[in-house]
């Protein structure tokens, strides 16, 4: 699967849209938050009416952060974002349901930007069997340490669960990024500070040597759906 992964200005839909939809790809991912409006998702839609490929975007849907499957013109699925940070709590509401995204390219596992931080949101959306996981993210990082710690879940992501995952950011805050690791949790893309469409070649053929899933022990994991003390 070639995968384009984006890095665009913030607030500049409008203007980035017609820019790096011209990179052509099985699947262009843009960032948490991309597009902000019903303006920015109609245009979205529009430029991908007869185009090659899945589009799979951030969107700021009122209250609700969601991440939305675009195909020939059409919204096919959307996912609202279920864990939010104590200051998204103030003023955005949370989703009800954990789960993946359906696309013309299999099921995409998306958790939105702090979601990826949570092992249990990625492994429930691994359990239904995704060819990828897409780790869409609001601003970049602000210091080396959240970079780079980023970085490992994301990786720690992609090994636990033998799935590959990749994620982009915005072109703001300190660092932006875009990263790429395969289902061994290989790195093949990492781009810092750079603004931009950037693509690789994924294997998606869902090889799964270790098996983790067949190892896990679900009738020992109830503390995990406790209330913390």
């Amino acid at each position: 699967m070639r995968i384009c992964l984006t890095v665009p200005e913030r607030f500049a839909a409008q203007r980035e849209l017609p820019l790096l939809l011209e990179e052509q790809a099985d699947l262009t991912v843009f960032p948490e938050g991309f597009l902000r409006s019903k303006e920015d998702l109609a245009l979205a839609v529009e430029l991908t009416v007869g185009r090659p490929g899945t589009v799979l975007a951030g969107y700021r849907d009122g209250e609700f952060e969601k991440a939305v499957v675009i195909e020939n013109g059409r919204v096919t699925d959307e996912y609202a974002k279920c864990i939010l940070t104590a200051g998204e709590r103030e003023r955005k509401r949370p989703g009800g349901s954990i789960c993946c995204l359906d696309s013309s390219l299999g099921k995409l596992a998306v958790p939105i930007c702090y979601e990826v931080h949570f092992p249990e949101v990625c492994r429930v959306m691994a359990l239904e069997g995704p060819a990828l996981m897409v780790n869409i993210i609001g601003t970049g990082m602000y210091h080396s340490l959240q970079y780079e710690q980023w970085r490992a879940i994301a990786r720690a992501r992609a090994i636990e669960n033998e799935v590959p995952t990749v994620g982009c950011c915005h072109f703001c805050g300190e660092l932006p990024l875009a990263f790429a690791f395969d289902s061994s949790g290989r790195e093949l893309l990492e781009f810092q500070g750079r603004h931009g469409a950037f693509t690789v070649e994924i294997d998606i053929s869902g090889e799964k040597p270790i098996g983790y899933m067949a190892d896990r022990r679900p009738e020992l994991f109830g503390p995990l759906s406790a209330a913390a003390v």
